[in-house]
């Protein structure tokens, strides 16, 4: 190793660095605690707590003495933003809206904190910190992927995910899974390039996490590849030798992902003949966009968006304006018959379609101008790198919707919040120890928290009372239950009205007031029991 003890990363005062993030990429993702009717609402809400973990960690350490970044401000503004939409277009469900909004001013004071560690600890050594704990993450969940290959874990129910025939590690998702190991081999480059680990054991987790890449068939990761292919020449060009290693390193990385996707395959039929289906075969076997689901879900974002240009429809529309927009050549769906679609499967043309022109520059404009700092020369190499993860979220969300998850939008947050500050707010001195900015911030953390908490234990109630069956009693008290939900928690009013109209039935003499206000839930994300609604506006008139 070439980096002194002075810079080490395992030291007492990277300590909470470590844990902070460790809570945030690697126990939430690793968890599977996932339970209707919004699965992913524990490890979202898990993935909240450890960025207000990190911060308090930060304040407490002393770090928060930066001023507060760009990054913050724009989590902020998509913070107004989002807000003010709902109540200015009186969207069905604002609480919906206001989830996205608590969630932007809990990462605007998550890219504060990352700030303050840059300050404290130096771009490099703070980037690397982020790597190390990406890096184990991927390594964790590439260990479940081979035990799942193996049918191993089967034999860890209730702690390991397993579902015959399907490598994802714990994201439930081959495409999640890949995404997330991408960001490893990405740490892993970045980590050699930088002398921070030895090119022996470098190399070697490289292979495991490619390896286990090439199991998951999931066919993004070749457009993992061509976005390196095309950054870090350009990049190159642009920073001159000063990110030369690291452009090796990254390199590198891709290229062992790529190795892997055609080289696994062949060796694993040597041992276990036709296990898996690697994502060439599944690109091979014809698979296109056009006349898929994808891309007729395209097609009607894009006319949804052309419909109201500016400001889109408000946040959540898709699933209603998606259901009424018809692009079928024969009038009819001719694709999976069994499911509706209620995002389009490309979050730039959903967002166009939710929130119009002004919305969508303001998350792809500002984000640019949250992360200028990477288009800078003297901010090579840590820019690449940056550039780099991030690049892969945005690549997957051409043909999925990954940061609509919370777990994955706040480790790209990270991303943002770490990225190199541009010259000018470089050159700002840090503010000094501001006891009421602290008092205020350490208030904050303790008021998002324990509403956090107060919308889990909503939701467990709501999970408790949206059970079905039992006696008429017990009937009656779920929805009583669901009622009180609905009205005190405008988070989760839709699922507890979503959970009420199954107790309503279309048939009997007379509609309960809670069934009519229950049925917008149907309008607001049409399913297959959308009939229910219809029956109840109809009787309504």
């Amino acid at each position: 190793m070439d980096v002194s003890q002075r810079d080490a990363l395992f030291a007492r005062e990277t300590l909470w660095l470590w844990l902070g993030l460790f809570l945030i990429v690697v126990a939430v993702p690793f968890s599977i605690m996932r339970v209707g009717p919004l699965p992913s609402f524990f490890l979202e809400a898990g993935s909240l707590l450890g960025c207000l973990a990190l911060v308090a960690l930060t304040l407490f350490s002393g770090c928060l003495k930066t001023r507060i970044p760009a990054a913050s401000y724009y989590f902020a503004a998509l913070a107004i933003f989002w807000a003010a939409q709902a109540r200015i277009m009186q969207l069905t469900y604002i609480g919906m809206s206001d989830m996205v909004a608590w969630t932007f001013a809990i990462l605007a004071l998550l890219c504060w904190a990352c700030r303050g560690w840059v300050a404290r600890l130096g771009a490099e050594r703070a980037v690397s910190v982020l790597a190390g704990v990406l890096l184990l993450g991927a390594v964790l969940q590439a260990m479940v992927g081979w035990l799942q290959y193996t049918d191993l874990a089967g034999k860890f129910h209730g702690v390991l995910m397993y579902r015959k025939g399907i490598v994802e590690g714990q994201l439930a998702q081959r495409n999640h899974f890949a995404h997330y190991l991408m960001w490893g081999m990405l740490a892993a480059g970045w980590l050699w390039a930088q002398r921070r680990l030895a090119w022996f054991v470098a190399v070697p987790l490289m292979l495991l996490i490619a390896a286990t890449m090439g199991l998951t068939g999931s066919r993004t990761i070749f457009g993992y590849v061509l976005a390196m292919l095309v950054l870090l020449p350009l990049y190159r060009l642009f920073s001159g030798c000063l990110s030369t290693r690291t452009v090796w390193g990254l390199g590198l990385a891709a290229a062992l992902v790529l190795l892997g996707q055609f080289a696994v395959e062949p060796v694993l039929d040597l041992f276990r003949e036709g296990t898996i289906t690697s994502a060439a075969d599944r690109i091979s076997s014809g698979s296109q966009i056009a006349g898929s689901g994808r891309g007729y879900e395209w097609q009607k974002a894009w006319q949804i968006f052309l419909s109201a240009p500016w400001f889109g429809h408000g946040w959540g529309s898709y699933p209603l304006y998606g259901f009424l927009t018809n692009v079928y050549p024969t009038t009819f769906r001719p694709y999976e018959t069994d499911v509706l679609f209620t995002h389009s499967h490309n979050s730039f043309l959903n967002l166009l379609a939710e929130m119009g022109i002004v919305g969508t520059a303001l998350v792809l404009l500002g984000m640019l101008w949250a992360i200028r700092g990477c288009f800078q020369r003297a901010n090579a190499p840590a820019g690449v790198f940056i550039l780099a993860l991030m690049s892969v979220s945005l690549v997957h969300s051409a043909l999925e919707y990954p940061l609509w998850y919370i777990y994955f939008l706040s480790i790209f947050a990270l991303f943002i919040g770490f990225a190199p500050a541009s010259a000018k707010a470089s050159a700002q001195p840090p503010v000094g120890s501001l006891k009421t900015v602290y008092a205020a911030t350490a208030l904050a953390i303790a008021l998002l928290s324990a509403g956090i908490v107060y919308t889990a234990t909503a939701y467990q109630d709501l999970r408790q009372f949206s059970a079905g069956g039992g006696s008429t009693a017990q009937q009656a008290k779920n929805i009583a239950g669901l009622q009180r939900i609905a009205r005190h928690n405008a988070m989760l009013r839709y699922y507890a009205h979503f959970q009420l109209i199954s107790h309503f039935d279309p048939g009997s003499a007379t509609v309960p007031p809670w069934a009519e206000e229950a049925a917008e839930s149907l309008r607001y994300r049409p399913y297959a029991n959308a009939q229910r609604y219809a029956f109840a506006a109809y009787r309504a008139g």
